[in-house]
């Protein structure tokens, strides 16, 4: 039986932390979706800790651990985007994603934003659309000199 997921709010100590679950994740779970080259893109080895706070600050982010053990993040503005939804490889499959996008989606809710939407990774199209999200559009985002492949995905809360 798998340990149940606790969520908690981010603090700014666990940046790094986010980092490498975001790299691992790219890396990892993206494979079969992305070249090693779109990844390398999406995912440079040495992340921009800075960046990333800077990023994080101005977004509500919650965290998802199982046992102890980061097991994935989630983050978004207060106006409905969902910018960040990684869970770690090792943790895939067991509920961590829909647990986070359900945490976030009820705090959208709470704070009165009548739709959420996204660009989702082609990894990540499957998981949004059994959420109720619908695509938009599919687009090609040029990230360090590559285009990657993504969709612009979204879900009417009303």
């Amino acid at each position: 039986m798998s340990a149940a997921i606790v969520l908690r709010s981010h603090q700014p100590a666990d940046v790094p932390q986010l980092a490498r679950l975001f790299h691992d994740a790219v890396h990892q779970t993206a494979g079969a979706h992305y070249t090693l080259e779109q990844r390398a893109a999406w995912s440079p080895p040495s992340p921009d800790l800075t960046r990333w706070r800077e990023r994080l600050a101005r977004q509500q982010v919650l965290l998802a651990e199982s046992a102890g053990v980061l097991a994935g993040f989630c983050s978004w503005t207060v106006e409905g985007y969902l910018d960040l939804l990684f869970v770690d490889p090792a943790h895939g499959r067991r509920g961590v994603a829909t647990t986070l996008y359900q945490a976030a989606e009820k705090s959208l809710r709470d704070h009165g934003a009548t739709r959420v939407h996204t660009q989702a990774s082609v990894t990540a199209q499957p998981f949004f659309l059994r959420q109720g999200f619908r695509v938009v559009r599919h687009q090609i985002v040029p990230t360090r000199g590559v285009d990657l492949p993504n969709a612009v995905m979204e879900k009417w809360l009303t």
